[in-house]
């Protein structure tokens, strides 16, 4: 009996706790945006603003650290992103098309892996680290972007 009454207590005290918790953004947390259509992925430059994709649509959005999100750029089925100290954002896609947003929002096809991305870095020298569909990872040397004109 004693052992039913201990467990119904500590129930009781983690609901409570749960209930007292409050919001997932309370204290210092704050929500940057809400009504986007199933953003995947988040990188950060380093100016505050906050990139995602949206897969369904296609956009890349960019969240400002005190600003409503801008439609960024649009590209065919991204499946993941990361940004560089210039600010430009590098997206990956379901096809393997790697493509590079300037800061102005101008995208340009740059590689081509064989399969469809599922992540992609940046070393410190700059250069493209990608995970691709088949298992692979490689390294794609920032010498070997190609830039359509």
């Amino acid at each position: 009996m004693q052992g039913c009454y201990r467990a119904r207590i500590m129930l009781l005290i983690f609901i409570l706790s749960l209930l007292l918790a409050g919001q997932a953004w309370a204290g210092d947390s704050a929500r940057l945006c809400s009504g986007l259509a199933e953003p995947d992925g988040l990188v950060m430059d380093n100016r505050g603003n906050v990139y995602t994709i949206c897969r369904g649509d296609g956009v890349v959005w960019c969240v400002p650290p005190e600003g409503e999100p801008v439609a960024f750029a649009r590209v065919d089925a991204p499946t993941c992103l990361t940004v560089d100290r210039l600010r430009t954002v590098f997206v990956g896609t379901a096809s393997g098309d790697i493509f590079a947003i300037t800061p102005d929002g101008v995208a340009d096809r740059i590689h081509r892996c064989r399969t469809g991305l599922t992540g992609l870095t940046l070393d410190r020298d700059g250069n493209l680290v990608a995970a691709t569909a088949d298992g692979m990872i490689v390294r794609i040397a920032r010498e070997d972007f190609r830039w359509e004109d």
